[in-house]
């Protein structure tokens, strides 16, 4: 069965296309240069036009006897056999711009023309695919207009285990028999996962902040408290002369904290450890927001700046 994919990217990249041949177009009929040249460039526009505007709108993914396999135009295409796959599920993160994107860090490739809805499919085995540069894929996040309609194909047509809930990218969980499926061979129990971002300026007013880790949300007084918690523990915490105390833990929840020149970059942790390169992306996003939105952060009046949520996003996907 196959199901469509829809998105701004091949708008974006027709306009970006159209831009460029008004522009080149101009350039010719000003310099007074022959015809010949518009037919040139006509003639050169159209492979990109087809391949990267037009295959797009006109491709999608399907779910089959074998297994899924994903598409993206006419120049991505991916098999996933079934017996390769170990769950599926929605996810509400953030993809990084671009159709086609790759993190090594995480084994993570991204086949998206839009940033919803998203679904997050996790191998049991990690395999090279196209534009991983050779490097093994352990999830694959991909875009899909009818993504219920997906899932529910994959459950019935594969036999697949299926979550029907909204996760962000570490909340997936092995299924038990309250699901309705037996958890699939391999599977890891109790992952870590990232409950909340909260970016918190150095006066302590939070900047920015992210909730997408528990199914059942926590109350904005609970959420308002934890903050509270943090932005206490923030001002201790970084006046001590060794300036190692970067971690607070409450019941199954680990604050991860780290400082940068303007902002402290906190990341609520479930689950029985924390990811080892968490810090590292932290640090690494930390630097990109004040590297960017530092002017608006040195005299900030207290409103978000504009696109500085998808930075802090990144320690989802990164």
């Amino acid at each position: 069965m196959d199901f469509r994919t829809g998105g701004k990217h091949p708008y974006t990249r027709f306009l970006a296309l159209l831009f460029v041949v008004v522009f080149l177009a101009g350039v010719i009929v000003v310099t007074g240069a022959s015809p010949v040249w518009l037919l040139a460039l006509v003639i050169a526009v159209l492979p990109p036009l087809l391949v990267f505007v037009a295959s797009p709108l006109l491709t999608g993914h399907s779910v089959g006897a074998g297994g899924i396999t994903l598409r993206q135009g006419w120049y991505f295409r991916a098999k996933i056999p079934a017996s390769n796959i170990s769950q599926m599920a929605f996810t509400d993160e953030e993809p990084p711009p671009g159709g086609l994107s790759y993190s090594p860090r995480r084994r993570r490739l991204f086949v998206t023309m839009s940033s919803s809805p998203l679904i997050r499919l996790e191998l049991r085995e990690a395999v090279p695919m196209p534009f991983s540069s050779r490097r093994p894929v352990q999830t694959v996040v991909f875009s899909v207009d009818d993504a219920e309609g997906m899932l529910a194909e994959a459950k019935r047509a594969l036999n697949i285990g299926v979550r029907e809930d909204r996760h962000c990218p570490h909340c997936l969980q092995a299924l038990d028999a309250a699901n309705g499926a037996a958890a699939p061979a391999g599977a890891r129990p109790e992952p870590a996962r990232i409950e909340y971002i909260f970016l918190i300026h150095q006066d302590g007013r939070p900047v920015f902040q992210f909730a997408g880790g528990r199914t059942s949300k926590l109350s904005t007084s609970v959420v308002s408290g934890m903050l509270l918690v943090i932005q206490d523990f923030i001002r201790d915490a970084f006046k001590t002369e060794s300036g190692i105390l970067r971690k607070l833990e409450h019941g199954d929840l680990t604050v991860v904290i780290e400082a940068g020149s303007l902002t402290y970059l906190a990341v609520v942790v479930s689950g029985p450890e924390v990811p080892a390169d968490l810090r590292e992306v932290m640090k690494r996003v930390i630097k990109e927001a004040e590297q960017e939105y530092g002017d608006a952060l040195r005299v900030w009046d207290g409103s978000p700046p504009e696109g500085i949520g998808k930075v802090v996003s990144q320690v989802l996907w990164a």
